[in-house]
């Protein structure tokens, strides 16, 4: 009669002993999981990079083919309009923060698109206190680093866009320096030289000769 009571608490016994062995199972077989985890990324790690770099590299020789990369021109468009409207309801205090963020962004971008905007924006700005010079004088400034980097970037079309910045400013010595670099770039394109040479006529004509 008492042999099952028994048996049943050498049963539970049994189970309670196993316990421990059974947790230590689990425990080895969760450290087992992450370890194999690990060296899985640590496998994965040296292709991810590899995928990044490529990435990058793609990005750059879009934005030297095509101009601003699709991403970038939107980011680039929104700040932009952020600081036109700052200028339109007066709040130069908004649109100075705002150009001075495109400034940085422009000088770690390298495209002289964006420094010609940014020469642009400061004209729109206007002469203000927060200026660390005259509006025409930051708005030269970029113009020139774009024309570096349009020259450097075999960019006819860039220069002329800045010696367009450089007639705004009225500094015609600096657009027939510009006109000049644009000749010397377009040499031995042809379809370049008409373009430098129907801007030359224009600025000709609009200059009086001068």
């Amino acid at each position: 009669m008492l042999r099952r009571p028994v048996d049943a608490t050498v049963g539970v016994l049994g189970l309670v002993s196993l316990g421990p062995l059974f947790f230590g199972l689990l425990c080895g077989i969760a450290v087992d999981r992450v370890q194999a985890a690990h060296e899985r990324a640590a496998v994965l790690e040296p292709y991810k990079e590899g995928l990044q770099a490529r990435n990058r590299q793609l990005m750059a020789i879009e934005l030297q083919t095509h101009g601003r990369h699709e991403a970038f021109q939107r980011e680039w468009r929104q700040r932009l309009d952020r600081m036109g409207e700052a200028v339109t309801l007066g709040d130069t205090r908004t649109a100075m923060a705002v150009w001075r963020e495109g400034y940085a962004a422009a000088m770690q971008r390298g495209q002289w698109r964006d420094l010609i905007d940014i020469g642009d924006a400061a004209l729109r700005i206007g002469d203000i206190a927060d200026f660390a010079e005259t509006a025409p004088g930051a708005a030269r400034r970029s113009y020139l680093t774009a024309l570096h980097r349009a020259q450097s970037q075999g960019s006819v079309d860039g220069i002329l866009q800045v010696a367009a910045g450089f007639a705004g400013l009225g500094d015609t010595a600096a657009l027939q320096n510009c006109v000049d670099i644009a000749r010397q770039v377009a040499d031995g394109d042809p379809e370049a030289q008409s373009r430098v040479v129907s801007f030359a006529e224009r600025f000709t004509a609009a200059t009086g000769g001068r």
